[in-house]
């Protein structure tokens, strides 16, 4: 049996990617390490190779966010006017299972750790249903199996999560959605493990907000201080109003964060229930970060 992973471009008019956006996509990772051994695993990057539509597979998966669902939906189409099955998973799907649905054989709902192994089963059995839903189902992490990634040529900045979610409730973001406005922390011990294995000066932590539970991620910071590496991550503005979470960052090696502002407008911050950016004035914060 053979399971076909696929990540998708943004579109195919394009000469080339934005080089600095050729990351290894740690979906895909995850989704290798899913998958039993026995089962022949491969993956196309649709931003840095041509997807061979003629090579047999019993089933292929493509991870779906907004800004790729057109190019998804083409794929999908590819494939399917071949006779494979096509199952559609990610954020787009997950937020809209309905139009996922009129392009594919399954939907998959949630997160692929819930779901995952009971579509592998079905297609075993030669029946799989049209939505998998794992919104209210056990989570377990699972160690990301970066073998997917062996030939490939990807920006040299090494992905890792050390949870998911975030607790604010803007109006506007999927991840509140996604995960209902919750948290997962991964076992710290699990994130440093993770950091050795990779043996890479240079990581990227890709929390949608590594603040969410500040202590929490104090005590991350303390145990990354040893491994004298350089990270960025994803974080809040009320970061700026914790001395000590800042000064561990510091430490820690953290050089870069991406921090969504949204507007300079205290009208639009509450239209958009952006409460967390009211707490200082933008400028106090950057210069605070900049400090």
């Amino acid at each position: 049996m053979r399971i076909t992973l696929i990540l998708p471009s943004i579109g195919k008019k394009e000469k080339s990617y934005i080089k600095s956006w050729q990351m290894q996509p740690l979906s895909m990772a995850i989704l290798k390490a899913i998958i039993p051994k026995e089962i022949d695993v491969k993956f196309y990057d649709d931003r840095l190779e041509k997807i061979p539509y003629g090579e047999p597979t019993d089933l292929v998966a493509i991870s779906v966010e907004t800004f790729t669902a057109r190019r998804a939906y083409i794929i999908a189409s590819e494939y399917r006017k071949r006779g494979v099955k096509v199952v559609l998973g990610g954020f787009h799907p997950t937020l809209l299972p309905d139009e996922a649905k009129e392009n594919a054989d399954s939907v998959l709902i949630g997160e692929a750790e819930t779901t995952f192994p009971q579509i592998i089963e079905d297609l075993k059995n030669g029946g799989l249903k049209e939505f998998y839903n794992g919104k209210d189902k056990e989570f377990h992490w699972v160690k990301p199996d970066r073998s997917v990634f062996n030939g490939k040529k990807y920006f040299n900045l090494n992905l890792i999560e050390s949870g998911r979610g975030c607790v604010f409730n803007c109006d506007f973001c999927t991840i509140t959605k996604f995960f209902n406005g919750k948290y997962k922390p991964k076992p710290i011990k699990d994130v440093i493990d993770e950091i050795k294995e990779l043996n890479s000066k240079y990581v990227f932590i890709v929390d949608d907000n590594i603040t969410a539970n500040k202590e929490r991620a104090k005590e991350l910071f303390r145990n990354l201080i040893p491994l004298k590496i350089k990270w960025i991550s994803q974080a809040s503005m009320d970061i700026t109003l914790d001395e000590e979470f800042m000064d561990l960052m510091k430490k820690s090696g953290c050089v870069g964060l991406l921090i969504g502002f949204e507007s300079l407008s205290i009208d639009n911050l509450k239209q958009m229930n952006k409460n967390v950016n009211q707490k200082i004035p933008i400028k106090d914060a950057i210069n605070k970060i900049h400090q």
